[in-house]
């Protein structure tokens, strides 16, 4: 049992995925900022053509 164990826990901790979560953070941010980018930018689209009509 004492052989299993040890095995298994072996396996456990040889696993490499050190800095997974940092690379996780670094592209949910570029993701948020793209997404603010574009919506700035239909905004920009969006107020222009609101400017364009005219009321009377």
């Amino acid at each position: 049992m004492q052989r299993i164990t040890a095995y298994l826990s072996s396996l456990l901790f040889s696993r490499r995925d050190d800095g997974y979560s940092t690379e996780t953070v670094i592209i949910t941010a570029i993701l948020v900022a793209a997404a603010a980018g574009v919506a700035a930018a239909i905004k920009a689209v969006v107020e222009a053509k609101v400017d364009e009509i005219s009321v009377g």
